[in-house]
């Protein structure tokens, strides 16, 4: 069977189906509920698309400098027959289906994120970049980890975290690295856009595995024991006979 699994990784399957950056379900029915065009230029336009998801009902915003047809339904619109590829023709969406980031996680970290993908899209560089570091100060100090600096703070939280695939800690540093040519750390004047999303990727898989998982398994584990003990503590069906005592069964006799 062919592999589909890259699918997830868009925001839009096809034109009848999305991945929700916000419930986070996959393959979900949306629609088109509004659209617009502005002047990007005096010489180009630009076109705007809400598009809700049937699920949760939250919107997300999308542009293009195509003019993408819609099909008129009975509620908003549908983009049209054989407009695939939707991901393609979009430049710029938000929220970002690749860097949502779970209610689990605690807030300071997410707005964080949030604002150093905003400074990203517009190519505000030093800003993401200031960003990004301040996630890994302010995880340092939620998760005890020790360190003057973002090397010694990433392999102290490496260090702590050794059920975290070492890889990710490894990324963050070869980054770092590679990159930075400044002896002071307040020198230092921002990451370029590509070494930005990687770690921002990497970012997000930390602290997924940091703060998500351990509460999806737990609350996992608390749905199969509650299901144990309803089915374990179910009444016997009605109707159904009790075995007969008589005298011999009573004594251990057989029949």
């Amino acid at each position: 069977m062919p592999d589909d699994s890259h699918l997830d990784d868009q925001y839009f399957v096809d034109r009848y189906k999305y991945n929700c950056p916000f419930c986070n379900r996959r393959h979900v029915s949306y629609h088109v509920s509004g659209n617009y065009n502005f002047n990007w230029t005096d010489t180009k336009t630009c076109f705007a698309y809400f598009v809700a998801c049937d699920s949760c009902k939250n919107k997300s915003l999308h542009l293009s400098f195509e003019n993408i047809e819609l099909k008129k339904l009975t509620k908003g619109w549908r983009f049209a027959l054989g407009i695939e590829d939707l991901d393609d023709r979009l430049f710029y969406s938000v929220p970002s289906s690749f860097f949502i980031l779970d209610s689990r996680i605690p807030r300071v970290l997410r707005e964080l994120f949030t604002e150093s993908e905003g400074c990203l899209k517009s190519n505000f560089l030093t800003g993401a970049s200031a960003c990004a570091r301040k996630i890994v100060y302010e995880l340092a100090i939620l998760e005890n980890a020790k360190g003057k600096d973002y090397d010694e703070r990433i392999k102290s939280l490496k260090a702590i975290k050794p059920d975290i695939d070492s890889a990710y800690f490894d990324t963050l540093l070869t980054i770092q690295q590679v990159t930075s040519s400044k002896v002071h750390e307040n020198a230092y004047d921002g990451w370029a856009s590509n070494h930005l999303r990687l770690i921002l990727a990497t970012l997000n898989e930390i602290l997924h595995e940091i703060y998500v998982l351990p509460k999806l398994k737990q609350e996992k584990r608390s749905a199969i024991i509650e299901m144990k003990e309803e089915v374990l503590s179910k009444k016997k069906p009605k109707g159904t006979a009790s075995p007969e005592i008589n005298e011999d069964t009573e004594r251990g006799g057989v029949i």
